[in-house]
């Protein structure tokens, strides 16, 4: 019983509450401002998924965002921070986060990869880490980047299934494009935060 009552409280009322509600709210202007192929991001993929992974306390659901998106996030946040400290550049992940012909409160909103950064580390933390999640993520990424592909257009380039820095100047065909990164992706950056899960928080 006692186990029980521990196991309903490892994730705090005020956590699924205030994630819930800037999921809702930061929904809403994506949707209006951005349009519905926004969310095929992966980034916002796993900030939707860990609604349910909050409220259900699903170490599965918090193993599985995290696993696809830690080393993405880690790199956005490297990029974005160092640019406003003046720091070398990285990568141009958060390169957008400085267009000024883009509203400054529209790009203020993407500032959500912060604290999905910190609750991706924290739910495992928490929560412990799923190793069995892996191929899953490779799964449903093989998944998103196909459905992007097919539903969005060259000039958005959602999860790069258009342009990508591999392919750079390889003139590739759009197949060989896409199977280029479709092995990239889960090799480079899924098995990455994979790994580094599983040895710091892993059942």
């Amino acid at each position: 019983m006692a186990d029980e009552l521990l196991a309903s409280t490892l994730v705090p009322l005020w956590l699924k509450v205030a994630w819930t509600a800037m999921v809702f709210f930061i929904v809403l202007i994506y949707w209006r401002h951005r349009g519905p192929a926004n969310f095929l991001w992966f980034s916002d993929i796993a900030f939707l998924a860990l609604v349910p992974g909050l409220w259900l306390e699903s170490s599965f659901i918090f193993s599985l965002a995290a696993c696809m998106v830690l080393v993405p996030e880690i790199l956005w946040s490297v990029s974005y921070f160092g640019a406003l400290l003046h720091l070398p550049r990285v990568t141009g992940i958060a390169d957008y986060m400085f267009d000024e012909q883009e509203p400054l409160w529209l790009r203020a909103v993407s500032l959500f990869h912060v604290p999905l950064l910190a609750v991706i580390v924290w739910g495992p933390w928490r929560l412990g880490y799923d190793p069995g999640v892996y191929p899953w993520a490779v799964l449903i990424a093989w998944f998103v980047l196909l459905l992007t592909r097919w539903l969005t257009k060259s000039k958005e380039n959602i999860n790069h299934v258009y342009r990508f820095p591999v392919a750079a100047g390889a003139n590739l065909t759009a197949v060989k494009h896409m199977l280029v990164l479709m092995m990239v992706l889960p090799l480079a950056l899924q098995l990455p935060g994979h790994l580094l899960l599983w040895v710091m928080f892993g059942n």
